[in-house]
């Protein structure tokens, strides 16, 4: 039995270096994104794939072991085991919780605009985007639909600022929310920008444009990822921060 006690320990204090080397795997993807050993969707893919796997596989060993723990009168490597379960539920949830909502609840798109009809066009970036880079070209009236259905919100921000004045302040906007701005043409009222997420550095483009109206200036924009098929929501959020920030801003 004290065999048997010592080895149900030894165990547990396996699993739970399983756990902490698991947790430096998936925390890899990111990093080894900026150090340039791999694609921001290639540290992605690995981060997802090792967390939802080695997780599940994780917790499932856990879980055998703090049962044998628990049929033990003595519960040395409880606390292990435990953590080790835990550990390995939060790294499968992430995969997990996307498959049973269906992603996320947010739709398999990556191109949001203020405006369906003449959606904005790049010029600045165009052929500077990388291999692979999705494409540029609208999808008309099925991307507009969905949309339409997930983002009813998402439309062109009409403002009392004279054009020069909201292109101005547009730019500065743009600044604060930390984007590679290029592509700037002042007498087009229009420029073109890059943001990058902070972990896996993936990019997204946007394209602002300032139009003239009778009661002051409307503003559209045109949000794209380079990669990937779903954005995540990542799009739509950014077009309704920057809106946001904007109106604020005196």
């Amino acid at each position: 039995m004290i065999l048997g006690q010592k080895k149900i320990f030894l165990g547990a204090r396996i699993l739970w270096i399983l756990a902490l080397l698991l947790m430096l795997v998936v925390l890899a993807g990111g990093p080894g994104v900026h150090m340039g050993l791999w694609s921001p969707l290639d540290g992605f893919i690995l981060s997802m794939k090792a967390g939802f796997m080695g997780g599940l596989a994780l917790a499932g060993l856990s879980l055998i072991v703090i049962i044998m723990i628990a049929m033990n009168k003595k519960r040395g490597g409880m606390g292990k085991g435990v953590l080790s379960l835990l550990i390995g539920l939060l790294l499968a949830s992430p995969v997990g919780y996307l498959r049973l909502s269906g992603g996320g609840g947010v739709p398999s798109i990556h191109d949001i605009t203020t405006d369906m009809t003449n959606p904005p066009l790049f010029i600045a970036l165009v052929g500077k985007r990388g291999e692979g880079a999705n494409s540029l070209v609208y999808e008309g009236d099925k991307l507009a639909a969905i949309q339409k259905e997930f983002y009813p919100d998402i439309a062109p921000l009409m403002i009392s600022d004279q054009q020069e004045q909201a292109f101005t302040k547009a730019l500065d906007v743009a600044g604060k929310m930390g984007w590679d701005i290029t592509g700037v043409d002042a007498s087009a009222m229009r420029f073109e920008a890059t943001d990058h997420s902070l972990w896996f550095a993936f990019a997204d483009d946007v394209v602002v444009i300032v139009k003239a109206t009778e009661n002051g200036s409307q503003i559209d924009m045109r949000s794209v990822s380079r990669v990937g098929m779903s954005d995540l929501g990542v799009n739509a959020s950014r077009i309704m921060t920057f809106q946001k920030i904007f109106s604020a801003s005196p």
